[in-house]
């Protein structure tokens, strides 16, 4: 979309429109899931509420992002007033504190789910290995924000005195956030190809797991178009599109996250199922499966049988 055919305010009412419209289908995804679980096991697991922690914080991010763009994203910054911009880059300052937040509770609510998800002490390893590294990712990416520039202004990165290098900030932001995907994505691989099951099914649970791939994907448009623009000095026009891939980066990433449990509950609707014990995440399916040594079982898949692989003695 080109801004310059845009009549003034009009790239504010479409940023807006994407914003609320990306939100709701996040809200609808995870509702789904809580939906889903709650009917099948009549409870919600870790994954879940951290999964609700990170919406909330989504939530209190679009709240600041959509008041900052109130005030002039996409205008010309020479057609604000001083008050506008200020505004503008507090908000902007306040959205992107949450927008690290949300994104590294979604990958602890990913990590719990795998932890739940295989017994297996290689994979465990490797799952508190990704941890540990969006924890630091988290804690640096703050710490470098919330003091990004001198005080008293710290989120002035366009008057203010001794910023950082906001390019090479992001840059190490975005890489790191690519790179946890892709070992979520390598990790669900691992789990799942250790798993029995018939190939057009296997084929199935890994593209749904592979979703989060979408996540990648527009992470690193977002940082190459960020990059591209950045050297501007008319930022709150030239930040518009970078915004927007920031926000369908915040939705893909809570919408991927959901995917998983959609299927059973599709499922649980045809055949008018409503319970399931042994859902993948149940404190019940947790159990069994950590007092049977020999072998785990990923069942909530499909309503006919549970697929279970033999569990590799590597402790």
């Amino acid at each position: 979309m080109d801004l310059r055919e845009l009549p003034r305010n009009d790239a504010r009412s479409v940023f807006q429109i994407i914003l609320w419209f990306l939100f709701v289908v996040a809200v609808l995804s995870v509702g789904a899931r809580l939906g889903t679980k709650y009917a099948m096991a009549r409870r919600l697991s870790w994954d879940d509420w951290i999964l609700l922690g990170a919406q909330f914080a989504y939530l209190i991010q679009c709240i600041s992002i959509s008041l900052g763009a109130s005030q002039g994203l996409g205008d010309p910054i020479s057609n604000l007033t001083e008050y506008a911009i200020e505004t503008y880059l507090q908000a902007d300052y306040t959205s992107t504190i949450f927008q690290l937040i949300t994104l590294a509770l979604i990958k602890l609510s990913i990590s719990t789910s795998i932890q739940q998800l295989s017994p297996s002490a290689k994979h465990r390893r490797l799952d508190w290995a990704l941890r540990i590294v969006v924890g630091l990712w988290l804690l640096t990416s703050i710490l470098t924000l919330l003091f990004q520039c001198a005080l008293p202004a710290p989120w002035d990165y366009i008057n203010g005195s001794r910023c950082i290098n906001r390019k090479a900030w992001w840059s190490f932001i975005a890489v790191i956030n690519v790179a946890t995907e892709f070992f979520i994505v390598t990790l669900y691989f691992l789990i799942i190809g250790n798993l029995r099951m018939s190939l057009m099914r296997r084929s199935f649970i890994l593209l749904v797991f592979s979703t989060r791939l979408l996540v990648i994907g527009i992470a690193l448009t977002q940082l190459t178009i960020f990059l591209q623009v950045f050297p501007s000095f008319d930022i709150t026009k030239e930040s518009w599109l970078p915004t927007v891939l920031n926000q369908a980066t915040l939705a893909t990433s809570v919408v991927t996250a959901c995917g998983p449990y959609l299927r059973p509950f599709m499922e649980s609707l045809e055949s008018g199922m409503t319970r399931v014990e042994n859902l993948p995440g149940s404190e019940e399916d947790l159990s069994r499966r950590r007092t049977q040594p020999s072998a785990y079982c990923m069942s909530g898949y499909s309503n006919s049988s549970a697929a279970c692989s033999t569990r590799a003695t590597d402790r």
